[in-house]
């Protein structure tokens, strides 16, 4: 009787720790699936904004696609007003102007970012056609133009001319401080590199006569043209060239103007 009783109480307890082991595993099942549950949702949450953030992303995105096209307008607008831009005896550059430059090294020489693949591209047709060019000047200081002024004046004073009449004489040829082209960095003069003198001659060069015909093709125009010296108010340069933009390259070189007339036309 006792040993019935014994077995039975052995039972009792063997039932009652195979109940506790499964409710003990189906309790850490429950709680395994909540965690991962929770951490899916974090995760979803985490890797797919809601319904105002998409919303805020989307504006974010549009305002700086905007502010994008707005930076890139304005670079345009900034570029074509340089492209145009006038200087001369009448209309000196503002003492604020500053050349975004750029060196071309095979040149030895400076010249406005904008204009540098225009002028290699340029250059590099007419050495196609067997051509050999130089630059003899491109950006210049208004310091640097000062020392030139300043040397052909007293050139002249040494051969007997006063100084009003030295300057007079000069400035037909050397812009006064301020007035020249070259601080802008959107001018350069060319010359044959086998006849490197700025002189009549260098008007006959095959590499200047190429020029001439071609430059408009590339955004440049002969700034100071033959019969035009009363309106530019500087002798004939052949080797004077200044950047403008091909369409008002191509009309102003087609019709025979100076930038000058060009301007006045478009006001």
């Amino acid at each position: 009787m006792r040993n019935t009783k014994e077995k039975r109480r052995r039972r009792r307890k063997r039932a009652i720790r195979r109940m506790f082991w499964r409710g003990a595993i189906a309790l850490s099942g429950v709680l395994i699936l909540l965690l991962t549950w929770n951490l899916t949702s974090c995760a979803l949450r985490y890797l797919s904004p809601s319904d105002d953030r998409q919303q805020e992303d989307m504006e974010e995105e549009g305002e700086d696609r905007e502010r994008k096209e707005e930076k890139e307008e304005a670079v345009r607008t900034t570029a074509d007003a340089a492209d145009l831009l006038l200087v001369n005896k009448t209309h000196p550059l503002d003492s604020a102007w500053k050349p975004n430059l750029i060196r071309i090294r095979e040149y030895g020489v400076e010249v406005d970012s904008s204009i540098a693949d225009h002028l290699r591209e340029m250059l590099a047709a007419g050495e196609k056609k067997g051509l050999s060019f130089w630059i003899a000047s491109a950006y210049r200081s208004t310091q640097r133009q000062r020392e030139l002024l300043d040397e052909d004046i007293e050139a002249l004073i040494h051969k007997g001319y006063s100084y009003s009449e030295a300057y007079e004489e000069v400035v037909r040829e050397t812009m006064p401080v301020g007035c020249s082209e070259h601080a802008t960095g959107l001018a350069v003069d060319i010359v044959a590199k086998d006849y490197q003198i700025l002189d009549e001659k260098q008007g006959r060069t095959d590499e200047i006569l190429w020029l001439q015909q071609n430059c408009s093709r590339y955004g440049f125009i002969l700034r100071y043209p033959e019969g035009k010296e009363d309106i530019t108010k500087v002798s004939y340069e052949s080797w004077h060239f200044r950047y403008v933009g091909v369409e008002a390259a191509e009309e102003i070189m087609s019709q025979g103007l100076t930038l000058e007339e060009y301007m006045e036309s478009v006001e």
